[in-house]
């Protein structure tokens, strides 16, 4: 669950199912809490049924991860507090000045590990012609090691780049069945643009 990190604010019309989400999420209650009060929340999404270009201007921003499942995409975010570090998701301009047009990417900084650096993991990323609420993840696939947003883009060094799902499903010592799944997207269930 991500929320944004500019444009959140108490101004935000408050709603009781939003409210629910964020309390549990607060309280580190069990993973059925949560999903509960996000299944709750999933119908209210205001964006349903709208065009793609709404939903880029919804996304378009730095969002905080504030609750994963069990699943993750990093083992990084396994880890106890204070050594796990905090993950961010980018899109629009902060992705483009810091990736390159037409690339997210997810930034993981802070905790005993990073400290002041962030770890870089971007591709590219275009809305589905048949349903704009689904990001289509294509390559190439970057993992970079640099400062955090607005320092300096040019610094990052990179670590990997895989031009196909499978090579950088590889690096990252996947199954030879991960290895072979079709490309990743991303369906935003529930996403505000106001606020």
């Amino acid at each position: 669950v991500p929320l944004p990190t500019s444009s959140y604010s108490s101004s935000i019309a408050s709603f009781p199912e939003r409210d629910a989400l964020l309390t549990a999420i607060s309280q580190n209650s069990s993973d059925d809490i949560i999903l509960a009060a996000i299944q709750n929340l999933l119908p209210l999404n205001p964006l349903k049924s709208s065009p793609s270009f709404t939903y880029k201007e919804a996304l378009d921003g730095t969002w905080k991860l504030l609750y994963t499942s069990g699943y993750s995409t990093s083992p990084l975010l396994k880890l106890p507090p204070p050594f796990r570090p905090n993950s961010y998701q980018y899109f629009g301009g902060t992705a483009s000045r810091e990736v390159g047009e037409g690339r997210v990417a997810q930034g993981l900084t802070g905790g005993l590990l990073l400290g002041e650096k962030q770890l870089w993991l971007s591709s590219g990323a275009v809305p589905s012609n048949e349903n704009p609420s689904i990001l289509e993840i294509y390559p190439p696939f970057r993992f970079q090691f640099g400062q955090r947003p607005g320092v300096d883009p040019s610094s990052k060094k990179t670590i990997v780049e895989a031009n196909s799902d499978a090579d950088f499903r590889a690096v990252n010592a996947r199954t030879k069945e991960a290895q072979e799944a079709p490309k990743n997207e991303y369906e935003q269930l529930y996403v505000e643009n106001f606020g």
